[in-house]
């Protein structure tokens, strides 16, 4: 049987590249109106039509909001949000062709928080930035290597098929910025910081191994402590980087601001108080305007033991409804 699933995946993947071909032409011909009219189209059909992502989306929405949002306005959130994500998907695709030029569409002006970054650049010791899959992060990670400033070495994953890794590849790095992957030694974030560059981590995912959990949205949720570590050991300062959709389809970038964290001397203690911090911060980011996130991500899927042995739904698996409904 693997060898047929091999195989069978290995067609997948040569049509979605095929696809990717035919089509990028036709997509980087458009104007920048008509990538965002087609990016509604295809976010609105999507929420139709992906009825299990959207499921997954409303009980984040559940956890996140309670019965502070009611159920119509928990679906105008997923709604937007997946219009936001086929939207920003379009859009970089469409910077493939002339990007520095077609970057003035996608950007409103000049990032804010400049000054701070060039101060956090000035201690020598590199800086994190602390983001999320947020308006159009692809897009603000290319932008920064547009800059006058240090280069942006960004943690992925890799995309599971080969083909369109390739692509992505070509498109996060085309401003000079570069790709550091997840599975990967952390001496590679070191020697960045080492040479005073930028990191950016995505701290709003599951960890499923490594990670610590720490409270987000008042449910407990396993979160990478890579960047607490290493900002605990180099120095490094964290601020956050964001990018706000603007309502003209285009993003407002901002730098900042820097993380103030304090040590006590409990090294264990201060890189979860400091994870905490983090994902404290990102809660206030998504709490204040929740569309541009990526509800359709299973953040709370990896549980605490105690909570594993637990038979109570309500302390187990959020998802394990969706399950036995599909």
């Amino acid at each position: 049987m693997k060898p047929k699933k091999s195989f069978s995946k290995h067609i997948r993947y040569r049509l979605e590249y095929l696809a990717y071909l035919v089509f990028t032409p036709l997509a980087r011909s458009l104007s920048h109106e008509s990538i965002l009219l087609l990016g509604r189209f295809i976010g609105t059909a999507g929420y139709f039509i992906a009825r299990k992502r959207k499921k997954i989306a409303l009980v984040n929405l559940d956890v996140a909001f309670g019965h502070k949002k009611t159920r119509r306005q928990k679906e105008r959130i997923v709604k937007r949000s997946f219009i936001q994500l086929a939207t920003s998907a379009l859009q970089c695709w469409w910077l493939g062709r002339n990007p520095q030029n077609r970057m003035r569409a996608v950007i409103d002006g000049e990032p804010e928080g400049l000054d701070e970054l060039q101060r956090c650049l000035d201690r020598k010791k590199g800086v994190f930035f602390l983001t999320a899959h947020y308006g159009n992060w692809e897009a603000m990670g290319v932008n920064h290597g547009y800059l006058k400033t240090q280069p942006l070495y960004s943690i992925a994953r890799k995309l599971d098929n080969p083909y369109l890794e390739k692509v992505a590849m070509r498109f996060r790095t085309l401003s000079g910025s570069g790709i550091l992957y997840k599975d990967q030694s952390p001496i590679k974030m070191l020697r960045a910081l080492k040479k005073n560059c930028c990191v950016a981590v995505m701290m709003d995912q599951n960890m499923a191994v490594g990670g610590v959990f720490v409270n987000f949205f008042g449910r407990l949720a396993a979160t990478a402590r890579s960047i607490a570590v290493l900002s605990y050991s180099t120095g490094a300062p964290i601020m956050a980087l964001f990018s706000y959709p603007t309502g003209k389809g285009t993003y407002r970038i901002q730098y900042g601001p820097e993380l103030k964290l304090e040590r006590t001397g409990n090294k264990e203690a201060d890189i979860k108080n400091w994870t905490q911090a983090c994902e404290s911060y990102l809660q206030g980011e998504i709490e204040n305007y929740p569309e541009p996130w990526m509800w359709g991500h299973r953040r709370w899927k990896t549980r605490p033991v105690n909570e594993k042995n637990e038979k109570n739904e309500k302390n187990g698996d959020l998802y394990r409804s969706l399950k036995n409904k599909n």
